[in-house]
């Protein structure tokens, strides 16, 4: 018989898990809840958890997410989705080392043009943007030859793309990119492509938007739902001992467990060292169950059918909405 959930580490129903977890939330003075990998349904049901429980909510890899709605707020930006850049780009700037390659082969809607793929990286990779930037500005400053031929191959393209990830390079770096991308609309036509950030970030942010207009990051406490991203970033409220208890849900359990005292929904395959308090074993999106989940490759939602479908292990949102109904008190609705 598969073992449903764990409380202190020996087995329980997953209905007496979810009980305790209720109580657990419902006593906390300040419940953090906070997304590895999820689904959009499980973040619609983690959300309406956080504001019947009056918690905050967090993703784990909400930084780079935040660090990319800062940029396109307050200097704006001009961007392309993945199916354009495969489609139309005849040249493409990898900046760093994260961003995976990209296809060299002609752009199928242009295939007269061809495709050239050049990447920037290395320690030095802050101070050669802003030369390259210069030198798309027309600048004359004294430049290496590989650096100025990039610059010249940019500013050739009929169709270019910059594609960068926000886990790699800081918001000035990216600013600094989608300045460098206005310079280069004024003779041709460039575009940003930035690497959406692990464990389905992309997908929460936009479920966290449907549901309370704001970002991850977000507090129910002590009535509306308001937005901090430094005071409600997960990590730092548990180092700091902010958070009494955190509800966790992901492949693997947060760098921080042990911290905290810790509701965990997880896959059966996720190593449980050092126990939470409560485990609720959970299915894991696309692979048992079917879900939502930001599509990389299309640069928007999509949906993923289930790998391996399996009826005896319930979704993450299915438990979270659980925990919601057994909280004291009426759950107020997004």
């Amino acid at each position: 018989m598969m073992v449903e959930a764990l409380i202190a580490g020996a087995p329980v129903a997953r209905a007496q898990a979810v009980a305790a977890a209720g109580r657990l939330l419902d006593a906390s003075a300040n419940p953090l809840i906070v997304a590895g990998m999820m689904d959009c349904g499980a973040a619609e049901a983690a959300l309406d958890l956080a504001r019947a429980a009056r918690a905050s909510f967090d993703h784990e890899n909400a930084a780079a997410a935040l660090a990319e709605l800062d940029v396109m707020r307050q200097a704006g930006w001009l961007v392309a989705t993945p199916l354009e850049a495969r489609a139309l780009a005849d040249c493409v700037l990898l900046v760093g080392s994260a961003v995976a390659d990209f296809l060299s082969t002609p752009p199928p809607l242009a295939p007269a043009r061809g495709r050239k793929v050049m990447r920037l990286a290395g320690d030095d990779l802050m101070a050669r943007l802003g030369l390259l930037r210069a030198l798309i500005g027309g600048r004359a400053i004294a430049a290496d030859p590989a650096l100025a031929a990039l610059a010249a191959a940019l500013r050739a393209a009929h169709f270019a793309v910059v594609h960068w990830s926000a886990e790699e390079i800081p918001p000035l770096a990216i600013e600094m990119l989608c300045g460098m991308i206005e310079d280069l609309n004024e003779t041709t036509r460039c575009f940003g492509l930035p690497q959406p950030g692990a464990n389905n970030v992309a997908g929460v942010t936009q479920a966290c938007a449907w549901k309370t207009g704001l970002p991850p990051r977000v507090t129910f406490a002590p009535d509306q739902a308001r937005h901090d991203p430094w005071r409600l970033d997960a990590a730092r409220m548990v180092a700091g001992g902010e958070a009494d208890v955190a509800l966790w849900i992901g492949a693997e359990l947060p760098s921080w467990a042990g911290r905290v005292r810790l509701i965990s929904l997880v896959p059966a395959t996720a190593a449980l060292a050092p126990m939470p308090e409560i485990v609720i074993f959970t299915g894991r999106p696309g692979i048992d169950h079917h879900a939502i989940l930001h599509d990389p490759a299309l640069g928007a939602l999509a949906f993923k059918r289930a790998a391996t479908p399996s009826a005896e292990i319930p979704p993450a949102a299915a438990s979270l909405a659980a925990i919601t109904a057994a909280l004291a008190g009426e759950m107020v609705s997004c």
